[in-house]
């Protein structure tokens, strides 16, 4: 334990650590766009021109190959990268926005809606996808103007080695710092104040951190994750299915993966087949030997193994498939079992290349399964998966099951779509990142109303209406206009209708307005409009 401990930050360190990036968040180093987006291509060179480096540190933890890398971790993070430089310009905008009443009577005005960052973030990351979840939370705090800690999980230690010690040669250290260490660590970061808080990692943990924030009234980003149903109805591609729930199972890290799908529902009628199916896939995946495929990567240490080797004995469960295990070597078969509702297996998150099959007799049931165990019970998981050829079916399984999100007639889809928006409710997390939800968890949209009226005459209805002595006649005034907007919303909705008839009818009445408008003849077009306008007059006497 001592010889781990030599790398961690020093716990004394630490509240220099954050006085400095308050410093440097106080000084507005972030404010100017082009620094920021110079920062976050600074994170891309230092992924393009190291790759083989993050690469062999992943082996190192998880025993992942280059796909995983490219895939799931590293290569996402140039992704995410080149996707946020693209659209920043716009996100970062002043808007202007509409004044409503009585305000609104202070002519003239404007309204706006600019983002401005929060200030120093803190984000304590996980070791499953070691630089993703570091880096991709931190790239989109940047972009909104923050400044970063980053605390990488202990149980990954050469991907925390390798940040530690590259970031700061690229991305400038009053920007970006690393913080390494276990639970001391982070500890002691959270006693002190941040504008925002990103954890990702388990619910018990969660509710430590977000205790932690609520001392200082400081937002967090927890993304929690739970157990992720895959629920298979009569009417499911069994073999599309089959296929897809082992890519979100075992591919995507063996289990070790907030997203997986942790345990399969299925109707009775198609279980049998179903479960062959499942086994085709894993065998055409990971061969006959999955030990020495090398798409099967390991857990993370020796007591996450034997906790998962702990399911495996429990005698509630049938295994079907897999089941074989190598303790020193931090190995697990993907493995399929049956189970039932007091299985451990289906108490908590697994976290591992174990899929459990629980059987209903109807789609219905098995959304009361997932209703009566879990959500109702404020369970929710971060992702629902629904397998169905029929729209109203799994519309009716999605809105009566409350989840993070959801992917249809396949997995894990939707945490891969940038301009959607990944995070839980409930158990699951709390808040949303990636692309512009990022950038919007990592603002603040701060409100600002200029007025250039400095009228202190009575005359002026902004001065009348709004400073004393306040009579009878002025309350009937504000009454009568309190009721405006909703008026001119109705005219603006029928001006939309209106105004391009008004339009056509003038070309119509008047074939020679169209060139008098190119020929830029003044009186023409003139006349064409007064015309129109004592039309409608006339009409409407």
């Amino acid at each position: 334990m001592i010889a781990e401990e030599e790398w961690y930050t020093p716990l004394s360190q630490i509240p220099s650590i954050v006085q400095s990036k308050r410093l440097s968040a106080n000084s507005g180093i972030c404010h100017d766009i082009s620094f920021r987006k110079a920062q976050i291509n600074a994170l891309i060179n230092m992924i393009d021109e190291n790759y083989d480096t993050f690469k062999s540190a992943i082996h190192a933890d998880l025993g992942q190959n280059n796909f995983f890398t490219k895939m799931f971790d590293v290569g996402s993070i140039v992704s995410a990268a080149k996707f946020v430089l693209s659209e920043m310009d716009e996100w970062v905008k002043t808007k202007a926005i509409p004044t409503s009443f009585p305000v609104n009577t202070a002519l003239p005005f404007k309204s706006t809606i600019t983002p401005t960052p929060r200030g120093v973030i803190l984000n304590i990351s996980p070791w499953n996808f070691p630089f993703n979840l570091a880096l991709v939370p931190v790239l989109e705090a940047i972009a909104a103007g923050n400044v970063c800690i980053i605390k990488p999980s202990e149980c990954s230690m050469n991907c925390s080695k390798v940040m530690a010690r590259l970031l700061p040669q690229y991305v400038d250290p009053r920007v970006v710092s690393v913080v390494l260490g276990g639970a001391a660590n982070s500890t002691e970061l959270l006693k002190h104040r941040f504008d925002a808080i990103v954890f990702t990692g388990s619910t018990e943990v969660g509710k430590v951190v977000a205790t932690a924030a609520a001392q200082h009234l400081t937002p967090t980003l927890l993304e929690l994750g739970g157990k992720s149903p895959a629920i298979v109805c009569d009417d499911a591609d069994l073999e599309s299915a089959a296929m897809r729930i082992a890519l979100s199972k075992f591919t995507a890290n063996m289990g070790q993966f907030c997203c997986a799908s942790d345990y399969v529902v299925v109707v009775e009628s198609k279980k049998e087949k179903f479960v062959e199916l499942l086994k085709q896939a894993l065998v055409k995946f990971y061969g006959i030997d999955p030990k020495q495929s090398q798409d099967v990567g390991r857990m993370i240490s020796i007591r996450h193994t034997e906790r998962l080797v702990r399911l495996l004995e429990d005698p509630t469960i049938q295994i079907v498939h897999g089941g074989k295990y190598d303790v020193k070597e931090k190995y697990i078969e993907p493995t399929i079992v049956e189970a039932d509702v007091n299985s451990e297996c289906m108490k908590e998150e697994i976290f591992g290349p174990i899929l459990p099959i629980y059987t209903v007799p109807t789609t219905d049931d098995a959304v009361n399964f997932v209703q009566d165990h879990y959500t109702f019970k404020g369970k929710h998981p971060l992702a629902l998966y629904v397998f169905s050829k029929s729209e109203k079916k799994w519309k009716h399984i999605i809105n009566c099951i409350q989840c993070g999100g959801a992917s249809i007639n396949d997995t894990i889809k939707h945490i891969g779509n940038k301009f959607m928006p990944f995070g839980g409710v409930g158990t699951s997390g709390m808040n949303s990142y990636h692309g512009r939800y990022g950038f919007d968890f990592f603002s603040h949209y701060k409100p600002v109303m200029s007025v250039s009226n400095y009228s202190t005459n009575p005359a002026d209805p902004g001065v009348w209406l709004l400073f004393p002595p306040y009579t009878e006649q002025k309350m009937k005034a504000i009454v009568a206009m309190s009721n405006l907007p909703d008026f001119c919303r109705k005219v603006k909705a029928i001006f939309k209708i209106v105004m391009p008839a008004v339009i056509l009818g003038i070309v119509f009445q008047y074939p020679g307005i169209m060139n008098a408008i190119l020929e830029f003849n003044i009186k023409t077009i003139i006349n064409a409009v007064l015309s129109m306008i004592n039309c409608i007059g006339n009409y409407f006497k």
